[in-house]
């Protein structure tokens, strides 16, 4: 999801994984390349009543004490995606892991695929949650640590073509 902008080119990229083709710069408007989302992998409270949030690029952001502390940790839940700007750093808005969204499978096989979250089945010790994706054209189970949730009704950023 990181953005690359040749500034003498003037030609902006954002990197997207596609199926089988591994890692891939998707061109996007500059309009688009203002956030990039970011996985929400973990999560836990810290000193000073804070709210430590971690994302699956190594970023961890520290959210200021409030006094409904229920909101905040429900909109910050792993698995969503947080809408980052560029270059502030800023929270722009939160897409949920949760059926109905619209996911983008980042590893495995499936990689690059993108759909519908119909179902999310909950794991065990040994097996990994687990989600349905469909699509257009087909219907495929993965583990939910593989996908990252890009929207709700419509996808956040472009994602080209499958």
């Amino acid at each position: 999801m990181d953005v690359l902008q040749i500034a003498d080119a003037g030609q902006i990229f954002r990197i997207l994984p596609k199926p089988n083709r591994g890692l891939t710069p998707t061109p996007i408007s500059e309009k688009e390349a203002g956030f990039k989302l970011c996985k929400i992998v973990g999560k836990r409270n810290i000193e000073g009543g804070k709210l430590q949030i971690n994302l699956h690029d190594g970023r961890s952001i520290i959210l200021p004490s409030q006094s409904p502390r229920q909101k905040s940790e429900r909109e910050f839940a792993l698995g969503g995606a947080m809408q980052l700007g560029i270059p502030k750093q800023n929270i722009m808005g939160v897409v949920p892991f949760q059926t109905g969204a619209l996911g983008l499978v980042i590893d495995g096989r499936n990689q690059g695929i993108f759909g519908k979250i119909t179902t999310i089945t909950a794991g065990t010790h040994a097996r990994p949650k687990i989600v349905k994706i469909e699509t257009a054209t087909e219907a495929f189970d993965t583990p939910a640590e593989y996908v990252i949730p890009v929207g709700t009704q419509a996808s956040l950023v472009g994602l080209g073509e499958k």
